[in-house]
């Protein structure tokens, strides 16, 4: 039986998660992302900068969540954007690891995972209601 070989494609550097970049440094999203097979499944890659630094940095789905939140469904309109790096200490299969998140900057990560603080100039103590409808107080009964 005959061996057969795939090629395997580069996907370029990687920046070090915890040396290239610490916790909380803001790091900009340069390109759009790629999927591509990791060592343990299909793995979404983003370039990124930080300073002078530019590399490849694996987003978990928790990460890519925050960001749709965040920026939108289109990848595209990510690149520009700036990014926190969230570092967590989690249990991972019996150990406690790194687990890293990136994040728009005011999002705070929730057991829901990141959510964004409410803007105090969109608080309001009254519910608009679209026109057409009736709000309770409107009901006579």
């Amino acid at each position: 039986m005959t061996k057969i070989y795939n090629k395997k494609v580069s996907v370029g550097s990687f920046l070090k998660k915890g040396v290239d970049f610490k916790d909380g440094d803001l790091l900009e999203i340069a390109n759009e992302g790629k999927e591509v097979e990791g060592q343990f499944g299909m793995q979404d890659l983003f370039l990124v900068k930080f300073g002078d630094k530019e590399g490849n940095v694996g987003f978990n789905q928790t990460t890519i969540n925050g960001l749709v939140d965040a920026f939108g469904k289109e990848a595209v309109n990510w690149i520009g954007k700036k990014v926190k790096a969230v570092k967590v200490k989690q249990n991972v299969a019996g150990k406690f690891v790194d687990v890293w998140y990136f994040a728009h900057p005011d999002a705070e990560l929730t057991e829901n995972g990141f959510i964004m603080p409410i803007s105090k100039e969109k608080k309001t103590d009254t519910i608009e209601y679209p026109e057409g409808e009736v709000s309770p107080e409107e009901i006579p009964f």
